[in-house]
């Protein structure tokens, strides 16, 4: 919701997506008392109807489309790790449910939304990818396999329709504290966090606000001349090579 807000917050109307109405129409309410032009729409993006429906729904509610992210992942699948195990033990089932939402899902809302972009004369499509899809990580392999999958197709999206003033490109995201509870959860692990800070070489861990805040970046005409740009957002993440440090004293001279 950090990106709904901050583009609505900087004067764009913002329509966005989720499954649970309850949910959605409360956050809606919430944006909208504090005067934020924002509308949710029911969709489930790992149906390709529902998808067609939310993009339409969108260009009859506010006149037009040029700005499209795609945010949705299958984190209550791969989020433990638990079901979206090694490939060995992968159900099928798992794959499939996941590459629906990441893959399928950019696919579709791309799909639908360009025809719109091209009668407002140009566009803007930013994909919500993992710093996991470019380098590798113990587990998950169907999260990181679909957003590698974002991945190329930001890259395709973004030459196939230059010629159209149409951009698309992707923030890479590394470990965010998104607040929920499981994220609650692992920061109350001391031995998790030691070994998290090890690996990034920022002081803090990750904002929400710091991926909405690339986003708008991408969304806006100050990236007018930028297209299938990969963007980490990592704190250095995917920049530092995972091997011991040379420079450590006790590296170099081992009791």
């Amino acid at each position: 919701m950090h990106i709904v807000q901050r583009l609505a917050e900087e004067g764009a109307s913002v329509a966005f997506t989720g499954r649970s109405n309850d949910k959605g129409l409360e956050v809606q309410e919430r944006f909208r008392s504090q005067g934020l032009n924002a509308t949710y729409i029911r969709s489930d993006v790992s149906i390709e109807e529902q998808v067609r429906e939310a993009v339409e729904t969108t260009v009859k509610t506010f006149g037009g489309l040029d700005i499209l992210v795609n945010n949705a992942a299958a984190t209550d699948i791969a989020g433990s790790g638990r079901q979206d195990s090694h490939v060995d033990e992968l159900p099928t089932e798992i794959w499939d449910q996941t590459f629906k939402v990441a893959a399928y899902g950019t696919f579709w809302t791309s799909k639908y939304s360009i025809p719109h972009m091209r009668k407002a004369g140009g566009g803007s499509i930013v994909n919500i990818t993992a710093a996991s899809s470019t380098r590798a990580i113990t587990g998950r392999p169907s999260y990181q396999a679909s957003k590698g999958a974002v991945n190329a197709l930001t890259r395709q999206l973004a030459i196939d329709y230059a010629p159209e003033a149409i951009r698309c490109n992707a923030v890479v995201v590394g470990f965010i504290n998104t607040g929920e509870q499981g994220m609650r959860m692992l920061l109350k692990n001391e031995n998790f966090i030691s070994q998290i800070r090890k690996t990034i070489p920022t002081p803090r861990l990750g904002d929400p606000r710091d991926i909405a805040n690339a986003v708008l970046f991408f969304a806006s005409d100050e990236s007018v001349y930028v297209t299938g740009t990969m963007l980490p957002v990592d704190g250095g993440l995917t920049a530092r090579l995972g091997i011991p440090d040379t420079s450590s004293k006790d590296v170099l001279n081992p009791s």
